[in-house]
């Protein structure tokens, strides 16, 4: 369903798929892949970004359009007030969403294990010397986390940010965590023709090539950062 209403949307917008990618801060292959129905299930954070990118709900984008009696008097009401009365609305909502977001979030945060490396993270983390401690977050998918002990990822990354992972090996162009010879590597997944990119994240590293998958294990996927 949302494949077939993002082509729609799109289309009706006059919008390229490369235009859609950078509009909604996601890698150009995600947006193919949910645009084409190769991801019937895209997360909730990519339908999120994608509906505020297209200035629609998600709901639209999902092709559920209905409203809540509520819903139907509040939209009509909004509608049939001057400008003074639409901006006393809005920030009254923008008031009541913002508390309540605040208060589930609280409420629904859970406690992960977070890797603090006692070395640079520029040539891969040396996991057996790795500490841990435990800390919360409200970042659903988030299970394990990994503090920067440095600037060398500047600026996508800064000494003290902490780095929440998802359980899944990342798609093309997703930054994920990856275990090989005993180091834990932090790098952007590239697939290309006949080989595998794990694309250093600074300029002075060198990329690891991959012919098999099966070569390397995965943390996993980087879906949230925590600024210090």
């Amino acid at each position: 369903m949302i494949a077939e209403r993002l082509r729609q949307l799109l289309h009706a917008k006059d919008i390229s798929l490369a235009e859609f990618a950078e509009m909604c801060d996601l890698p150009l292959e995600t947006v193919k892949n949910v645009y084409y129905g190769k991801i019937a299930d895209p997360r909730s954070s990519t339908v999120l970004k994608m509906s505020q990118a297209l200035q629609v709900s998600v709901n639209c984008l999902l092709g559920v359009c209905q409203h809540t009696t509520d819903e139907k008097i509040l939209l009509t009401n909004f509608r049939a007030s001057g400008k003074r009365g639409k901006n006393v609305i809005l920030s009254v909502a923008e008031f009541e969403a913002v508390s309540t977001k605040a208060q589930r979030d609280s409420r629904e945060k859970h406690t992960i294990t977070c890797i603090l490396p006692t070395s640079s993270a520029e040539n891969g983390i040396i996991y057996e010397t790795c500490d841990q401690i435990q800390i919360e977050t409200s970042v659903e998918d988030a299970y394990i986390g990994i503090q920067m002990v440095s600037n060398e990822f500047i600026p996508r990354y800064c000494k003290g940010d902490i780095l929440l992972f998802a359980k899944r090996f990342p798609m093309t162009g997703e930054v994920g965590g990856f275990y090989m010879n005993g180091r834990l590597y932090i790098r952007k997944y590239m697939e290309e023709e006949k080989a595998y990119r794990l694309k250093c994240l600074h300029s002075m590293g060198e990329d690891i090539v991959l012919r098999r998958l099966d070569t390397v294990s995965y943390l996993g996927t980087c879906i949230e950062v925590i600024r210090s």
